[in-house]
């Protein structure tokens, strides 16, 4: 498993640092799709936003971000 940092995250939400946040970023862009990270202002959760054609797919969890990733073929 890739080092990830609590970066705001709810605790026990892992995430990127943004080295390999940015990294992905570029896959999904890749692949055609945009990565946005959200963070919520009332409690500082993170959220990642997956959009491609008027479609988007929001995620809790970094590695479902990066499940998704690899289900679009973006990942070996």
């Amino acid at each position: 498993m890739k080092n990830l940092t609590m970066h705001g995250a709810a605790p026990g939400q892992a995430t990127p640092e943004d080295g390999e946040f940015h990294t992905t970023t570029a896959q999904f862009a890749l692949k055609g799709h945009a990565l946005q990270r959200h963070t919520r202002a009332d409690d500082k959760r993170i959220t990642y936003t997956v959009s491609r054609w008027d479609q988007s797919r929001v995620f809790s969890h970094w590695h479902d971000v990066q499940a998704f990733l690899s289900q679009i073929g973006g990942r070996p």
